[in-house]
């Protein structure tokens, strides 16, 4: 099992936690990028504009562990099906997989902004969201990376963390950082509590970003989701104008998550944490119902071609799954993670085609 966790954290700039590049037989990631399936229908998967059938499609995907693909092989995470579902209707597509653990839409939105000026631009964009806002409140409702608690104790007010640099020494917090990547991760998604590491105890007594901040405005689940709700809207805003600027089609998914229309077989208990805990399932039962209302004030969003972003609620996905589509508490199964692609794949190579024109 733990070889597909695969939740090997670093720090990167601008985006503080990114993927550490490994290689094993379930997963490989070279320079944060986990591997996809190449495409069957590229003459040269890595050459664009190459394609047996036509030009290739390079498409970005964004999200937590869920588009990483905690819990499964790189070749049965939601990119590389994308992939094999792009096959089927003959488009050759080039799918780069930035999913990180932990990662949510603010911190996707500045992982996306931080690439379209390092990277040529995407043909299209997919973004995966809505577990992570609501099970890393804190995170979603401060706009701060989950590990921001974790980063304050390592640099501390009055700290001269530059002194490191300045005598050409190992640099004390970044090895501290580099502990906590290889040490906790696996632990943390456990809901275990890590112990002292590499002589520093990790502790949250200031605060944890698994809870909602400690306000008499957010003292009701109705208020806490509420508020992670404005926030989650207001990074589609940005990133829509973002995505209207640069000209790239994008998309946003509502994703499924085990408290919300799910109805688990008798015998299920690995989702069991996100479904009958209280505070996690009200959060998602209350702000899901809310940004439904949001979803549903848009008619067809793939049929239609509005600037910006395209957003589409797949929170009912598994409403009527045959089977368990989740490997834990969150994380999808290779099937769920097929089905959720067929869904992305119909709106966004829908879009595309239409963008291409007939005879293209």
């Amino acid at each position: 099992m733990f070889p597909l966790l695969q939740d090997q954290l670093r720090y990167r700039p601008w985006i503080q936690i990114g993927n550490a590049d490994h290689n094993n037989p379930f997963s490989v990631v070279e320079k944060g990028i986990r591997k996809s399936l190449a495409s069957g229908k590229c003459a040269e998967a890595s050459g664009p504009g190459k394609g047996a059938e036509g030009k290739s499609e390079v498409i970005w995907f964004y999200g937590g562990s869920t588009v990483y693909g905690i819990g499964v092989p790189w070749w049965d995470t939601i990119p590389s099906k994308f992939v094999e579902e792009a096959d089927r209707s003959g488009v050759c597509i080039i799918a780069v997989n930035y999913g990180v653990p932990y990662h949510y839409s603010r911190q996707e939105a500045i992982y996306f902004a931080s690439n379209l000026m390092n990277e040529p631009r995407p043909d299209a964009v997919v973004f995966l969201d809505g577990l992570n806002e609501f099970f890393q409140p804190g995170s979603t409702i401060r706009a701060e990376p989950f590990f921001t608690p974790t980063l304050d104790k390592l640099v501390p007010v009055g700290s001269e963390p530059g002194a490191d640099s300045r005598t050409n020494q190992t640099p004390g917090i970044l090895s501290r950082l580099s502990s906590l990547a290889r040490n906790l991760q696996a632990l943390r998604w456990l809901g275990l509590s890590p112990g002292p590491t590499d002589s520093i105890a990790i502790r949250e007594e200031a605060y944890s970003n698994r809870n909602p901040p400690d306000s008499k405005a957010l003292a009701t689940d109705e208020q806490v989701s509420q508020a992670i709700v404005d926030r989650y809207l207001a990074t589609r805003r940005f990133l829509s104008k973002l995505c209207e600027s640069y000209g790239t089609k994008c998309f946003q998914f509502l994703q499924p998550v085990p408290a919300v229309d799910y109805r688990p077989q008798a015998s299920e208990v690995v989702t069991e944490p996100a479904r009958k805990l209280p505070e996690p399932a009200n959060r998602f039962v209350t702000g899901y119902s809310i940004l439904r209302k949001h979803f549903a004030a848009k008619d067809a969003p793939c049929a239609a071609e509005p600037k910006g972003m395209v957003e589409v609620d797949l929170s009912s996905l598994f409403k009527s799954y045959d089977g368990i589509p989740y490997v834990d508490y969150g994380h999808y199964a290779p099937r769920a993670n097929k089905l959720i692609a067929a869904e992305m794949s119909r709106c966004v190579l829908a879009r595309s085609e239409a963008a291409r024109g007939p005879g293209e």
